[in-house]
């Protein structure tokens, strides 16, 4: 009877370590794959930073005094486009942006579109702004309206 406990108890052991390393192995994976896709995504916004800069600006100028900013973590790449086909250099770019002012404090959300060629400099094809965020009290002297 005792032997039997032992036995259990060893096939027991060996069932959680092997569970418990297959689900280590899993997300050790999975989070390398998720950070495969941040790096890619960071470098896209990266290179693409002062046609994103242009854009904002272009925009906001006309509707603060202070010109927002923003940062990788308040963009998303919404989908890339190849239009030529595979393996060729010609790209669009659509992402969303939520520019902020001071302590990201969002003032909007954007979508800009963004043509992408070799060997060209990156042109915006399209800005929507599609909504804005309201400023709060100490900031709404920034409004130039």
């Amino acid at each position: 009877m005792k032997k039997k406990r032992i036995l259990v108890t060893i096939f027991i052991l060996i069932v959680v370590a092997i569970t418990t390393k297959n689900t280590f192995v899993n997300t050790t994976a999975k989070q390398a794959e998720e950070d495969q896709t941040i790096l890619y995504q960071d470098v896209i916004i990266t290179a693409l930073a002062p046609t994103i800069d242009k854009a904002i600006d272009e925009y906001y100028k006309n509707v603060l005094s202070y010109l927002p900013g923003y940062d990788s973590s308040f963009i998303k790449i919404l989908n890339i486009e190849r239009p030529n086909g595979n393996r060729t250099s010609h790209f669009i770019i659509n992402i969303e942006v939520e520019p902020f002012i001071g302590p990201h404090i969002t003032v909007g959300k954007d979508k800009i579109s963004i043509n992408l060629s070799y060997p060209g400099i990156p042109e915006i094809l399209k800005f929507e702004h599609v909504e804005d965020h309201p400023l709060p009290e100490r900031y709404k002297d920034l409004y130039l309206h």
